[in-house]
């Protein structure tokens, strides 16, 4: 027999980061689920950024329309919640409204024990990324965390990540056989602004944060920023 998997659960800092990762650099949005979890009502979506188990990213919002509405308007984003998806402008994430979800799926992990590997620096990262691309077709997002310790099973069980209010970017992946995932990442200086990574792997530029996706020649990365959440 088939088991569910039991899911993990990343809670994101806004229903912002929710609706860029359903829609922005997509061909087509990703659908939104509605539920409730731990007695709360949610919006969440599924995606597989190569773990062994599915990642469902959520927020704590209740659902007051048919569609997530996004786009990006001179460097800022609109995200709106509609009944109807009828502006070519905008990306339409629709919202599956669940009445009742596999009770396996939510008793689902909310804290990742991962493999650390730490990047040297943004453009080593974006890189990865770039690879994963080429290679598989899927552009990766960016988890973005303020976070004081990042787990770690390696010989140094995780301690080069120790630093208070540390800034981390990185991605999600899984290379061995038992399953476990890692999360490649950078240490920032800072925390960005900018909801997109801009690279060219052509112009000998370094990696930047930004919030303009227009300039051609550039791969985008999107950023998506995770409420307090050890990883």
């Amino acid at each position: 027999m088939l088991l569910v998997k039991i899911p993990y659960y990343m809670q994101l800092a806004s229903i912002n980061d929710l609706a860029r990762l359903a829609s922005a650099l997509e061909v087509v949005s990703l659908p939104v689920y509605a539920f409730r979890l731990e007695n709360m009502d949610v919006l969440a979506v599924g995606i597989n950024v190569g773990l062994a188990r599915p990642l469902f990213c959520y927020v704590n919002a209740e659902c007051s329309g048919e569609f997530i509405a996004y786009r990006i308007y001179m460097g800022n984003e609109e995200i709106n919640m509609v009944n109807a998806a009828n502006n070519p402008a905008y990306s339409y994430a629709p919202i599956i409204r669940v009445e009742e979800m596999p009770k396996r799926m939510l008793k689902g992990r909310r804290e990742m024990h991962t493999e650390s590997i730490v990047m040297s620096n943004l453009g080593s990262l974006a890189k990865l990324v770039l690879y994963r691309y080429m290679r598989e077709e899927v552009l990766t997002p960016l988890f973005l965390m303020k976070r004081h310790y990042i787990h770690g099973k390696g010989k140094d069980k995780g301690k080069d990540a120790k630093a208070d209010g540390m800034i981390v970017v990185g991605m999600f992946m899984n290379s061995n056989e038992d399953g476990t995932p890692y999360f490649c990442y950078t240490v920032l200086d800072k925390m960005p602004e900018g909801n997109f990574v801009r690279y060219s792997s052509q112009s000998g530029e370094e990696p930047e944060f930004t919030n303009d996706i227009d300039g051609h020649g550039y791969i985008y990365m999107k950023v998506i920023r995770v409420r307090d959440q050890q990883v």
